[in-house]
C-alpha cells in the first residue's frame, strides 16, 4: 500500500501546482469569477501525491472542508473547497496558504523538539558512559 499523504503534503502539492495561477490572475480579463477561488485538477494533485483521484477529492471535500472552513463574525461561511457548477472544483487559495504556513511552522517546531530531545539523550548517554568508565 502506498503511503497516505498528510495534509501538509497535499497542501504543498496544491501550492506548487497552482501558486503561479493565483499570482497571475488577470484583473482586466479574468479567467475565473474571483481571484480567491483557484480551480484545481484533482487528478493532477492526486498524481503529485502518488494516490488515486478519489482519495484526494474525499480528503478535500469531507476532511479539509470540515476542518478548515469557518464562519465569520457576520455568519458568512468561508469554505476551503467548493464544487460549483460555474467554477468547477476549486480551493480558497489564501486559506490554503495560511493553513500551509501553520502546518509548516508546526512541523518545524516538532522537528526542533525532536532534535533537541535526541541531542539531550545523546549527551545523557555520553555522560553515563563516561561516569562508568572513569
Amino acid at each position: 500500500m502506498k503511503k497516505i499523504p498528510s495534509d501538509l503534503e497535499i497542501l504543498k502539492a496544491i501550492y506548487k501546482r497552482y501558486n503561479t495561477s493565483y499570482k497571475e490572475y488577470a484583473q482586466k480579463e479574468p479567467d475565473r469569477i474571483t481571484r480567491v477561488r483557484v480551480p484545481i485538477d484533482i487528478g493532477k494533485v492526486a498524481e503529485d501525491c502518488g494516490v488515486q483521484e478519489d482519495m484526494i477529492f474525499g480528503r478535500l471535500y469531507y476532511h479539509f472542508n470540515k476542518k478548515y472552513s469557518y464562519m465569520d463574525e457576520n455568519g458568512n461561511r468561508t469554505t476551503f473547497f467548493s464544487s460549483l457548477k460555474f467554477e468547477g472544483l476549486s480551493v480558497n487559495f489564501p486559506l490554503v496558504l495560511s493553513i500551509l504556513a501553520d502546518l509548516e511552522h508546526e512541523n518545524k517546531s516538532f522537528n526542533t523538539v525532536i532534535t533537541v530531545s535526541a541531542l539531550a539523550l545523546g549527551i545523557s548517554i555520553l555522560a553515563l558512559v563516561l561516569s562508568v568508565v572513569l
